[in-house]
């Protein structure tokens, strides 16, 4: 039996390469007859260049930039073999770079992501891949462009918060990146501001209250306005703007960057299509399946592509929201694995994630692989 293994990462648990060489490995053990081979998958967020170097090659890079907080942080990059390069904002400005009691999006910056671009345009690149989510900013990129070399005029000396910041940008002055093409893949849908945009989505899970959502939101479409006046005239509510805290907007009014959907681009330049014609099964998996697992994810992907090729795919996940059976049905999965069968809590879980896995995937396996 020739079987892809192609999990996601189990985000702030277990990285795809990791989760790949588990399953892989687990396999061996019970069924030395099976064939895996390792294609690890990404959306765009973290985890993309580890995919990309696993799938691709390339040659890795480390820069020193600055976290969310401003401290000193190693951002690693990926240049490709076509000599375009590829980056993460998750590698310099991502939630995982905090620790819990550090997250205050009010003091939380972009720039970091702004330097490492930066960095790359200075070394010559004209094409740059860069790899939105899983951010712990909420700043409608106005930390990046600034480290770009944006110019922001503000009418208040007063500016000790992020927000107070965005709402105090009076008028902005733009540098010419014409020279260098720069692609963002996003991994969500949301616009900047609403009840769908970034802030009301993804930032109670940064650490904005609930009570705080509003003046955040007001603050960055007042941003955000004044950019689409001064800058580029692009549409924030079209699906993706709302990515990594505002960055996918950011990067198209500053960069004039195209927005495409990561988790299809991972897909295409690892070579995902040619190896599924060569499986008789896909073995694939992420932290979490819920609803949100069927709207454009790695995991959806995943299920679309082996369709047509009418190939079973199983999915391993930290835990599964709703019944299992039909959270399958509605993703087109053979069968979806929970690994935390004891029940244990969600922080031991993702402590011992590794044995999880690979217990889960040996328990699993005389059963998996009946289906062909």
């Amino acid at each position: 039996m020739n079987v892809l293994v192609a999990p996601d990462s189990f985000k702030g648990s277990l990285s795809a390469v990791r989760a790949a060489e588990i399953i892989a490995a687990a396999i061996a053990r019970v069924d030395p007859a099976a064939r895996c081979l390792m294609l690890p998958q990404a959306d765009g967020g973290e985890g993309t260049v580890d995919a990309l170097y696993l799938g691709l090659g390339g040659r890795l890079h480390l820069h020193m930039v600055t976290d969310p907080l401003g401290r000193p942080v190693q951002a690693r990059w990926l240049q490709l073999p076509d000599g375009s390069a590829l980056v993460e904002s998750a590698a310099c400005i991502g939630l995982p770079l905090l620790r819990e009691d550090e997250r205050e999006p009010d003091l939380q910056r972009s720039d970091g992501l702004g330097l490492l671009l930066r960095h790359l345009h200075e070394r010559g690149y004209t094409t740059v891949y860069c790899g939105l989510g899983g951010s712990a900013t909420n700043d409608a990129g106005l930390g990046m462009a600034e480290a770009l070399g944006v110019r922001m005029q503000y009418r208040s000396s007063t500016r000790r918060t992020v927000r107070e910041t965005l709402l105090a940008v009076d008028a902005i002055e733009a540098v010419a990146c014409d020279d260098c093409r720069m692609i963002a893949l996003v991994d969500v849908r949301n616009p900047l501001c609403g009840e769908r945009g970034a802030t009301a989505v993804y930032g109670p899970q940064k650490g904005i209250p609930l009570s705080d959502i509003k003046d955040w939101d007001q603050a960055v479409a007042h941003f955000a306005s004044v950019a689409c006046r001064d800058v580029r005239a692009v549409d924030p509510d079209a699906p993706g703007m709302g990515a990594a805290g505002g960055l996918g907007f950011a990067l198209s009014c500053f960069t004039g960057a195209e927005l495409r959907p990561g988790a299809a681009f991972v897909r295409t330049y690892t070579g995902f299509d040619a190896a599924l014609m060569h499986a008789d099964l896909v073995i694939t998996g992420e932290g979490r399946i819920d609803a949100q697992s069927t709207e454009g994810k790695v995991l959806s992907g995943i299920c679309g592509a082996a369709v047509q090729y009418q190939i079973p795919v199983v999915a391993f996940a930290g835990d599964i929201v709703g019944e299992s059976t039909d959270i399958a049905a509605s993703l087109g999965l053979a069968r979806a694995i929970g690994i935390n069968e004891g029940g244990r809590s969600a922080a031991h879980a993702m402590r011992e994630v590794e044995a999880l896995l690979d217990a889960a995937v040996t328990r699993s396996w005389p059963a998996i692989s009946a289906m062909r």
